[in-house]
């Protein structure tokens, strides 16, 4: 809105923009060079006007002459502008004192930096070459290629605007001195205070002082002023100040929203109280019914819950087949070729953030480091955040002497319960500033496409489509048996299980890793839960139920597979006790939830999520029965077994035991792992280690549900890794 369209150019209020003698002008206190340079030379001197300072919502410009047509609708993208009137020679001095010549415009940034000794010309001519390719801004290019710092961009956009700037990490005492500091805090929320790279440093009653690191874009100033009703001014700071600043002030916030954000939007969803009372008293009401029905005709109700679970094994061996029918038939996964990878042009690309969860991987970072260096996507562009645990001095301090790439920004977590991993998340996840996100684990490899493959089926998907999961392996699968094992399991999983889910329209239960977000779907969602140890399958339940959809693209993302079994049976276990706590929980209000998937969704999820974890714990009590009669004899156990029920548990011990190893033959098959096939054959050893590892869970289920019981990482020869693997393909292990 511009105030002159409806009063006479005799009422527009005048304005003086020069001091003292004419001479050797000086500009007006009331002038802010902030606000002069959101416009640019040619624009000053084509419009005739000095945007001057942002006050009450209003862009305040000074003018000389009324405004055309054509100035006013170009001044309309800065929203309210209230118009002063000048004399010509006040503006032309004004002018030439913000902006130097006309015809020259502003000193260019390069030009300073390489004047000054802040870089050299030929790393100068390098990344405007980059620029020219990718776009994007040449201080944060230059920052990305650490041929400068945050502060070093911060000193040279003082000199090339002449505001003045502000180290606020030297400053900070006397910043947060200010009484009225809080108060202007409360103006925007911290996703804004982010949005726009802009802390307040300094309020009095009329005036809010901001420190920003971008002097050209005045949006956020003016939603400031607009919402505040005050007058804002601004100084330069780098990147990294506002970053630090805005962390420690929104620490206990982060904190809160890491542990409470899902369960204030929707504490049905929450593994905070893992059983409800309901629950409970449904569970004590089947049990006392089934010991009364047992005192009663024990036999009969014997017989009644060994058909029960023997039919359930059947429909899970049944859904298995399935799963091998459907995932064989078609490729169901989204597909991105080379080419158009290669068509999706990096000027285009959104900042990415990257959320990595660390704990006691003080030995990976160097993979870590050179990992998401290989990644083929812009590293201006790239928000990284490496999520360190408060007492985790060892991770911190090698985190801080690695020499990290200045994508990375290292976060400290505070020491909160419950200790896991989706508490870290959401702490991280507070401070994404990326459209997209996505979450890799500490040792992981992922090809470096994946970024680019994921937009491109972000875009080329439905509004819908709330997450894309890339594929996971393991590039030491040939280490010992145990991890041939492990990634065959994974190649059935991700090559076979998720793709016919998909193409059934069936919820996914998501990897704990390299699955990608619309950052606005997952705040909307309320996040990860922090109380739930496999927070990655309880959210792609609950982005089925709110009406988001998974794909699964061909990307693959490498990791270490579990080589030592007692490690790996608390790894297993306690993502066994992860999928039974999500059951648990979307299992309160059964009729809203068969509602919110739907009737196919709601049985593919009781077979997924429930079924898993209970054909691991069926499995060695009929071994056990078996093995048992055929050392007895005894005759209470055929009568478990009706006639139907026990051929029908004869198909369970021939057909499920064939399906089983089949599917994890198929699985490394389809990947093309021929040399890991017969090693599948020995999968029913693998099941004894998996009802272990169930039992184990059921036993944490109930005494310490949110324990997270932590993977140790780094059991192979990182040195060797690191030479032989070329992310894409696995050379050697």
């Amino acid at each position: 809105m511009i105030n002159v369209s409806t009063q006479s150019w005799d009422e527009v209020p005048s304005i003086t923009l020069i001091t003292d003698d004419h001479s050797q002008p000086i500009l007006a206190d009331s002038v802010d060079r902030s606000a002069c340079h959101i416009i640019s030379a040619q624009e000053a001197e084509s419009f005739g006007v000095l945007p001057f300072r942002w006050d009450n919502g209003a862009l305040c410009v000074a003018a000389f002459q009324p405004l055309t047509e054509a100035t006013q609708n170009a001044l309309k993208r800065f929203g309210q502008v209230r118009v002063f009137q000048t004399s010509h020679v006040d503006l032309a001095l004004a002018q030439w004192d913000v902006y130097g010549s006309a015809s020259q415009g502003r000193p260019r940034f390069g030009e300073i930096a390489v004047r000054s000794h802040r870089l050299k010309p030929a790393t100068l001519k390098n990344a405007l070459e980059l620029q020219h390719r990718n776009g994007g801004v040449l201080g944060d290019l230059l920052v990305s290629l650490k041929a400068m710092t945050h502060w070093n961009v911060a000193e040279v956009l003082s000199e090339q605007t002449g505001i003045p700037s502000i180290n606020l990490l030297e400053a900070g005492e006397e910043i947060n001195a200010n009484p009225r500091l809080s108060e202007a805090w409360g103006h925007l929320t911290q996703a804004e205070w982010r949005k726009y790279d802009m802390i307040p440093v300094w309020q009095t009653p009329d005036e809010i002082v901001v420190a920003v690191t971008n002097p050209f874009d005045g949006q956020g100033r003016a939603v400031l002023s607009a919402k505040s009703h005050k007058r804002v001014s601004a100084v330069i700071t780098g990147r990294r100040d506002i970053t630090t600043q805005l962390a420690e002030h929104y620490r206990d916030h982060d904190l809160k929203m890491s542990l409470t954000n899902l369960l204030d939007k929707n504490p049905d969803d929450s593994a905070t109280t893992t059983v409800t009372r309901q629950q409970i008293l449904v569970f004590c009401l089947l049990l006392a019914l089934l010991i009364g029905v047992g005192i009663w005709r024990t036999n009969v109700s014997l017989a009644v819950v060994s058909s029960i679970l023997v039919s359930a094994y059947a429909i899970l061996v049944g859904h298995r087949l399935w799963i091998i029918h459907k995932g064989t038939q078609a490729n169901h996964e989204l597909s991105f070729t080379d080419e158009e990878v290669q068509q999706l042009t990096d000027d285009q690309l959104p900042v990415y953030t990257i959320l990595i969860p660390a704990r006691d991987e003080a030995s990976v970072l160097p993979v870590l480091t050179a990992a998401l260096q290989r990644l083929d996507y812009p590293k201006d562009r790239l928000d990284v955040k490496l999520l360190l645990e408060e007492d985790d001095v060892t991770t911190i301090a090698a985190a801080r002497q690695a020499n990290l790439p200045n994508f990375i920004e290292i976060v400290v977590v505070p020491v909160a319960e419950p200790r896991t991993k989706p508490k870290a998340c959401n702490f991280g996840l507070q401070r994404a500033r990326g459209e997209f996100v996505t979450i890799y684990d500490a040792e992981d490899l992922p090809e470096p496409t994946q970024l680019k493959k994921a937009l491109l089926a972000f875009l080329h998907g439905s509004e819908s489509l709330g997450c894309v999961q890339a594929k996971l392996s393991y590039f030491n699968a040939e280490q010992n048996l145990l991890t041939r094992w492990f990634t065959a399991e994974y190649a059935a999983w991700f090559d076979l299980l998720l793709p016919a889910l998909h193409a059934a329209k069936m919820p996914i239960p998501l990897g704990g890793t390299s699955n990608h977000f619309r950052t606005t779907v997952l705040k909307e969602l309320g996040s990860w839960d922090p109380y739930n140890v496999t927070e990655d399958a309880d959210l792609g339940i609950r982005l089925h139920k709110a009406g988001y959809r998974t794909a699964v693209m061909n990307s693959t993302t490498y990791e270490e597979a579990n080589s030592d079994f007692v490690n790996w049976v608390r790894q297993r276990s306690r993502w066994i006790k992860g999928y039974l706590q999500t059951w648990l929980v979307h299992m309160r209000h059964p009729r809203q939830l068969r509602k919110q998937l739907g009737r196919r969704g709601f049985w593919g999820f009781q077979l997924a999520i429930l079924g898993t974890p209970l054909m691991f714990l069926l499995n060695p009590v009929y071994w056990f029965i078996t093995s048992l009669w055929f050392m007895t004899h005894w005759g209470l156990i055929p009568q478990l077994f009706p006639p139907g029920i026990y051929y029908l548990g004869m198909l369970n011990l021939l057909v499920g035991n064939f399906t089983f190893t089949y599917l994890n033959a198929v699985g490394v098959a389809k990947r093309g792992d021929w040399n890991l096939v017969p090693y599948a054959l020995l999968t029913p050893i693998y099941w004894a280690m998996m009802s272990l590892a169930s039992w184990k869970a059921l036993v944490q289920l109930i005494t310490k549900p949110s324990h997270w019981e932590k993977t140790q990482h780094g059991l192979v020869d990182w040195t060797k890794i690191q030479a032989n693997i070329h992310l894409g393909q696995q050379d050697a292990s």
